[in-house]
């Protein structure tokens, strides 16, 4: 039968002989003719006499009912093309038809089908099998184009939208029509059915993230702990209580009993309901990493002023972003509800940290998602002691980031199912953050320091927002309410500790947390007991660091401590305030940094004036707070007379190997800024040195 002499009429005509003709044990021959009809629909019929066509299948279908549940496995995935279709009621019937399939037909065989067409979901129009890969391959290696960028046009990124679109539609079909057919099978052991389609469903997941927008993956995941709970139907009766949105409570040290978990949790005496509660456990917390480390990152629209000193918000539209990882914002939630009620937020004005807070305002989804994942893991029966244990342990053989969907194998125990790092950081700092369970005995020595390194710096942790954020969050519980613990002998490892945070305060891509992990490092630095090791780590990170913006940082911890040191307190025992006796007030705190924290910039800024400029914008953070500084020790009388500032020999020492190499290249500085359009503005930093000037003649110093 040739493609030109089938009409729409003919077809319905054949479909329809061919069911009324055909006995109910010759249906394989029916889906070959059915399948043949398909095809041709899909390829010569236009969108309305697609729809036409569907409707006469389903006529068909519902007067041949053995029939139709005999076909229902193979119309599972021949359907879904017409889920495609422009035309709603074409769309409308297809789905129909699929959920009747899954109704109606063999259940194991429906379950077989409905796998394999989610594990055929393509969720991107460049999606090749791996035989095309390679064909592609290696005709790039012989035609010299292999290093040609491909940038896709306007066109394409809808087309690419367009077809994301639509595999979304397809991905949400099938699962419901696999909620549909599994309380459908019957078996001994459902939990070997249960590990096969959570493994499916991973895989498609992970597909999905790479080429999804934010708001269609975090649909997905809604999509999927709707599934669990027609699985496991126990997770419907839980529960959750609220959390976020209520006065933060004081913190709770956990006694050392076992935590109970709220809801209903697997069978103690039932090994295959502990094998189904801890397969769903591990294919959450597998979605959950999935979903903060790849997923697309909002953001909102802006426009910066040409100095860059301001940002002006456009709060039109949200939009993705080409960056990937999801900020739930434990850290700065922490830091306004626990560290600084009422002081977290700049009076006046809009800030980049207000930026972030609108952004996860907006998205607020995303966070009741992970609640809502925590939450099911939790009542599961994943204790808080297991997560915290395995957030120490050493480096994790089994990354998330080359996750597959192989981690979740046919188990035969619920103890072969282990959980990998970075679903346990999640769930620790989300539990942990909500206030729904104790906190355990958790200090900065040994806890945290364990967890810092195992994700930190033997991890990938550092390009990862979620992972950042996380380890900010716990970082500050502990300090808050364990406090630094048993701090190690040597100095090495407690500055090692406090440069991870440091690098974190200089790149992090969110402005909180990087503001929030400057705050960590000068939080722990005051609550060491000893001031030698403190000043050793301001030497040492002045000395040493590459990053001058940590150089700045550190320069402000300094004035912190001096301020603090300087500052009268009330004690008990005494009449009248007094001043701390501490090294950090005296002369000795200058003369021990003193070459770090004034460097000869005359040799720092050799070579000619391009050179001199590229240094000087290199070192401007550092200059500019050590200048800041200083100018606040030559204002404070009694700052001045207890550190030597005022001193002809400290003073003229500042003035001729930090100061002067700066201000005869001035006027060559704000050239070149002027040409460049640089956002340094030199013109502020020549009135805060003019300054500096006055202040010394003031006090009788004309050097």
């Amino acid at each position: 039968m040739s493609k030109d002499a089938v009409t729409l009429e003919k077809a319905i005509a054949s479909i329809t002989q061919a069911a009324d003709e055909l006995s109910s044990d010759e249906f394989i021959d029916y889906s070959v003719i059915l399948d043949v009809h398909i095809n041709w629909s899909l390829e010569e019929l236009t969108p309305e006499d697609q729809y036409e066509f569907l409707q006469a299948l389903e006529g068909v279908l519902t007067s041949h009912e053995d029939l139709a549940r005999s076909i229902a496995w193979d119309l599972i995935t021949v359907l879904l093309p017409y889920l495609d279709s422009p035309l709603p009621k074409t769309v409308e019937i297809a789905e129909s038809l699929i959920e009747s399939a899954a109704k109606n037909g063999n259940p194991r065989e429906v379950y077989i089908k409905v796998l394999q067409g989610l594990s055929s979901l393509a969720w991107s129009p460049n999606t090749y099998s791996e035989d095309e890969d390679e064909y592609d391959d290696e005709e790039a290696e012989h035609s010299g184009d292999e290093d040609e960028p491909t940038i896709p046009s306007n066109s394409e990124k809808k087309d690419s939208a367009e077809f994301a679109k639509h595999t979304l539609n397809k991905f949400n079909n099938l699962l419901s029509a696999l909620c549909i057919v599994h309380p459908r099978i019957s078996a001994k052991f459902p939990s070997k059915f249960l590990s096969t389609e959570l493994s499916t469903l991973l895989i498609a997941f992970t597909k999905a993230v790479e080429t999804a927008e934010n708001g269609a993956v975090t649909d997905i995941v809604e999509r999927l702990l709707a599934f669990l709970k027609v699985v496991r139907p126990q997770l419907q009766q839980a529960q959750r209580p609220s959390s976020f949105e209520r006065p933060p409570l004081p913190p709770r040290v956990s006694t050392g009993a076992s935590l109970t978990t709220v809801g209903q949790g697997p069978e103690q005496d039932d090994p295959e309901d502990q094998l189904q509660a801890r397969l769903i456990a591990s294919f959450l917390s597998h979605v959950l990493s999935g979903y903060l480390l790849r997923t697309r990152r909002p953001s909102v629209s802006r426009t910066e002023h040409e100095d860059h000193s301001h940002v002006h918000l456009g709060f039109g539209g949200l939009e993705d972003t080409d960056e990937r990882g999801l900020e739930i914002g434990w850290a700065g939630k922490y830091d306004e509800l626990v560290l600084r009620p009422e002081k977290s937020k700049v009076p006046g004005g809009r800030t980049l940290i207000d930026e972030e807070r609108v952004i996860r305002a907006a998205h607020k989804n995303i966070k009741a998602v992970v609640d809502e994942v925590s939450f099911i893991c939790e009542i599961l029966g994943v204790t808080t002691e297991e997560l915290l244990e395995l957030c120490q342990a050493g480096v994790d053989t089994h990354s998330d980031d080359e996750h597959d969907g192989s981690d979740i194998p046919a188990p035969k125990a619920a103890e072969e199912i282990p959980l990998s790092k970075h679903d346990a950081l999640f769930l620790l700092t989300n539990r942990l953050a909500s206030g729904i369970s104790e906190t355990p005995i958790f200090k900065i020595y040994p806890e945290h320091s364990a967890i810092t390194e195992a994700f930190m710096i033997y991890g990938s942790g550092q390009s990862q927002p979620a992972v950042i954020d996380a380890i900010l969050f716990l970082g500050m519980l502990a300090l808050h309410t364990g406090g630094l613990g048993d701090i190690p002998e040597s100095t090495e490892g407690f500055f090692i500790y406090l440069q991870v945070f440091s690098v974190i305060s200089t790149n992090a891509s969110s402005p909180q947390c990087r503001f929030l992990a400057n705050s960590h490092v000068a939080r722990c630095l005051r609550a060491h007991p000893y001031e030698a090791v403190r000043l050793a780590y301001v030497r040492d990170t002045l000395e040493y660091c590459p990053f001058e913006s940590v150089k700045a940082a550190v320069v402000g911890i300094l004035k912190d401590e001096i301020i603090h040191a300087t500052t009268p307190v009330v004690k008990e025992e005494a009449s009248a305030p007094s001043t701390p006796n501490s090294i950090f007030g005296t002369k000795l705190c200058l003369t021990e940094i003193f070459d770090v924290l004034f460097p000869d910039l005359e040799k720092a800024l050799e070579g000619g004036d391009d050179k001199a400029w590229d240094k000087f914008k290199e070192i401007h953070p550092r200059f500019a707070a050590t200048l800041n500084l200083y100018l606040l020790l030559l204002l404070n009388e009694d700052l001045r007379l207890r550190l030597g500032v005022s001193e002809k020999g400290f003073a003229e020492t500042v003035k001729g190997r930090f100061l002067d190499p700066v201000r005869k290249r001035m006027e060559t500085f704000k050239a070149l800024e002027k040409t460049e359009g640089g956002t340094i503005n030199m013109l502020v930093l020549e009135m805060t040195m003019e300054r500096v000037r006055e202040v010394k003649v003031s006090i009788g110093d004309n050097q």
